[in-house]
């Protein structure tokens, strides 16, 4: 009797077995063809490479190259402590750290995964020999983005980093993929679309080992466009020395077009270490610096302009008629002004001053004067024409507006009246207004080119097709009154005891504004700005020396430099 109860159990389980055996073969056929498919074929992404970034003569400034990657598939392991012992020999690299690394892949066990990126081509050729006795082993060939002159220019280019999950939903269904790298700043994210070009991909036909064996479809990645910027690379090379160990931007641009030749902004950061994992402690150490290397003072910082502004004061006296060249102020060294009293940068005064000696002098109490004849209506108003106040539009992301102050701005913003002493302010730079360099830069500009007010830009074309052309809008301002407020800028650097004198140069006359900003900080914005030559302007050229100083001296001797170097590159010819 025990024996046919076993006998019955036994049939049970074996018709149980056939019922499963044949749900499987049958009902299930569809399903576990495919997954059979799927081990037996791969489908590997081809990534296509980025486009070159390259400067107006069309040298490198950033490109992809080709990095060797060590990858583990956690599977096909024999002897993980064997594998980690030739890989560290091979790379110079702890067998602890891999193995840490390749304990990482066991949560995907059947996909490669990278555990040492860019291993060189050398080490890479040497483990691919060997790869055959490590059927774990896999050596990929990527693209690396390599910003060649590391640091110099980083803001103007900016840097790339993996897209996100909120960017991945928005833009899927224009060909991003999860872990594509994305534009993050500069000219990478303004032109990310003409950049990154159209990933490939191919199927393959795989062994029990998941490696190749045949080739059955192939779609062929198309590479992105490469761009081409106004940037001069030597000039912009050389201005990012020029601000090693500082803080502050230098800007040259064309003044009849608004082509940025160099954009340099200090301090600055290395763009690979946001691509690159085993620079992860350099990021934290960049997003914690209190010197803020990722903002681009350029362009993202507002600043009062100092005595640089003088030249839009003079601007507005002449055309307004409030003072003619020939009105003259006495200069004491202060005025009064109800129970305060103003003192000019000159102890003991300038003595009498006219509109060209003023601005020669950079007298504060001559421009006192003239902005208390004016008006803060009057000044806003020409600031407001010069572009003081709005953004100038450079093909940059993060620029600022800078403040434009006035009296309706003020009720808006504070509820109270516009006061005397916030006029004198204003009339020299001071007090609520503020500017970027570039905005400062274009407001030199004006008095280079003959009366026009330029949109800057910075990339000049993709493929050989222009993406940006010179926009210049004429401001409503009489050639006689450029002419006197240009005679005043020449003087500035030319005339013996001008503010500007350091930015004086042998060879090619130069004209511009000094500028000293005082902060809240008790430190000083040193300014210069200008161009040159004086009667055939090529170049106009801002320093801001962020907590420098006065602006006659450092920012005005490494203008001196940049027209100097400029000179030297040809830029300065007709």
């Amino acid at each position: 009797m025990r024996t046919k109860i076993y006998a019955l159990i036994l049939s049970i389980f074996f018709v149980l077995l056939l019922c499963g055996l044949g749900y499987v073969q049958i009902h299930r056929h569809a399903k576990y063809k495919v997954m059979s498919e799927e081990n037996r074929l791969k489908v590997i992404p081809l990534m296509a490479p980025r486009g070159s970034i390259l400067d107006r003569n069309g040298k490198d400034m950033v490109k992809d190259v080709l990095s060797f990657d060590v990858s583990i598939i956690y599977s096909q392991i024999k002897s993980m402590d064997e594998l980690a012992d030739i890989l560290s020999s091979v790379l110079n690299v702890p067998a602890e750290e891999i193995k840490t690394k390749i304990k990482k892949s066991r949560w995907r066990p059947y996909s490669p995964t990278v555990i040492v990126e860019d291993i060189g081509v050398e080490n890479g050729i040497y483990l691919e020999e060997i790869a055959m006795d490590y059927p774990a082993l896999l050596i990929d060939v990527s693209a690396k983005r390599e910003y060649v002159k590391g640091e110099g220019g980083a803001n103007v280019l900016g840097y790339l980093g993996l897209i996100n999950r909120s960017e991945f939903d928005r833009l899927k269904h224009y060909g991003y993929r999860m872990n594509d790298l994305v534009g993050r700043g500069g000219v990478e994210k303004v032109y990310d679309d003409y950049l990154r070009g159209t990933h490939g991909g191919k199927q393959v036909e795989v062994d029990h080992r998941g490696r190749e064996i045949m080739l059955l479809g192939l779609k062929e990645p198309v590479p992105g466009k490469d761009l081409y910027l106004t940037i001069d690379l030597d000039l912009q090379e050389y201005c990012d020395e020029l601000l090693e160990g500082k803080r502050g931007a230098i800007i040259a641009m064309e003044p009849d077009t608004g082509a940025i030749l160099a954009m340099a902004s200090a301090p600055s950061y290395d763009p690979e270490i946001f691509i690159d994992s085993r620079r992860k402690a350099e990021v934290t150490d960049v997003l914690k610096d209190k010197k803020y290397p990722l903002l681009n003072r350029a362009i993202t910082g507002a600043y009062p302009p100092g005595s640089v502004f003088k030249a839009i004061l003079a601007t507005a006296g002449l055309e307004t008629g409030v003072i003619t060249l020939y009105t003259t102020f006495d200069c004491m060294g202060s005025i009064k002004l109800g129970r305060r009293t103003f003192h000019c940068w000159k102890k003991g005064g300038h003595g009498t001053q006219a509109l060209e000696e003023a601005i020669k002098n950079s007298c504060n109490v001559y421009f006192w004067r003239l902005g208390s004849l004016l008006g803060v209506d009057n000044i806003a108003e020409y600031a407001e024409m010069f572009g003081v106040g709005k953004k100038t539009g450079v093909d940059l992301p993060g620029e600022v507006a800078g403040l434009l102050p006035s009296r309706e701005w003020k009720k808006k913003e504070y509820k109270e009246s516009w006061y005397k002493g916030e006029t004198l302010n204003y009339s020299v730079g001071q007090g609520y207004v503020l500017c970027s360099p570039l905005q400062l830069c274009r407001i030199m500009a004006v008095f280079a080119n003959g009366g026009y007010l330029v949109r800057p830009y910075i990339a000049a074309s993709v493929e050989g097709v222009s993406l940006n052309s010179p926009e210049r809008t004429r401001l409503d301002i009489s050639e006689e009154t450029l002419e006197h407020v240009r005679e005043g800028l020449k003087k500035v650097v030319n005339d013996k005891r001008g503010t500007g004198m350091k930015a004086c140069q042998p060879d090619v006359v130069v004209a511009g504004k000094t500028g000293t900003a005082q902060t809240s900080k008790g430190k000083s914005h040193g300014w210069f700005a200008g161009f040159a030559p004086f009667d055939n302007p090529k170049l106009t050229v801002i320093v801001f020396d962020e907590y420098g100083g006065k602006g006659g001296y450092y920012a005005a001797a490494t203008a001196g430099k940049v027209f100097k170097r400029s000179n030297e590159l040809g830029l300065l010819k007709p």
